[in-house]
């Protein structure tokens, strides 16, 4: 397996054999981001060919100063907002199992002292709770929470400050937390 400045130039040269390898090597990962954030599984594939041809057009720009990961998520979360701003979202699917709505919830977003956390459907819930925060904030949380990004790599992927990041994460968790609240003070 190339390293990746030699599959870069490999790319750069022409070789679809590298390009398919670049691909291969980061489709999980593009998938991934696709399916949390847009919430429609029947665009996936297409959102994915679309994040490929941009890498494809835009390689010879990159500037190598960060990890390609790094710019193809860039370019991922860029295609899934515009996605999000063409499209209504209610009603579509989350893509998040159980176990990490419940992980997510449990230790980033509400208290496991409050008893009313414990009276809600924790994996049934996020997923709605997820759907009803604004494409911004769901996007930060996915990154960070879900994708294991740093404030500064979340930051660069959505090309803001660490500054508003912290602060879509705060707003987002009270809304969570907030629904959460409300979903458990319902359910008796």
């Amino acid at each position: 397996m190339a390293d990746e400045n030699e599959l870069i130039d490999r790319c750069l040269g022409g070789s679809q054999d590298a390009f398919a390898e670049l691909v291969d090597r980061h489709k999980a990962l593009v998938f991934s981001i696709i399916d949390r954030v847009v919430q429609d599984p029947t665009a996936t594939e297409d959102l994915a060919q679309e994040v490929f041809l941009r890498v494809f057009r835009g390689l010879p720009r990159f500037r190598r100063q960060a990890k390609l990961s790094t710019w193809i998520y860039g370019i991922t979360t860029r295609v899934c907002l515009e996605q999000l701003r063409r499209t209504d979202h209610s009603g579509q699917h989350v893509s998040l199992d159980a176990d990490a709505a419940e992980n997510f919830c449990v230790k980033d977003l509400l208290s496991q002292s409050d008893p009313a956390f414990h009276r809600v459907d924790v994996s049934r819930d996020i997923n709605a709770w997820l759907r009803r925060l604004p494409p911004h904030y769901r996007l930060t949380v996915t990154l960070f929470y879900f994708q294991d990004r740093s404030y500064r790599q979340v930051a660069d992927v959505m090309d803001i400050p660490i500054g508003t990041v912290k602060t879509y994460l705060f707003r987002a968790r009270e809304l969570l937390r907030k629904w959460a609240l409300e979903e458990g003070t319902a359910i008796e």
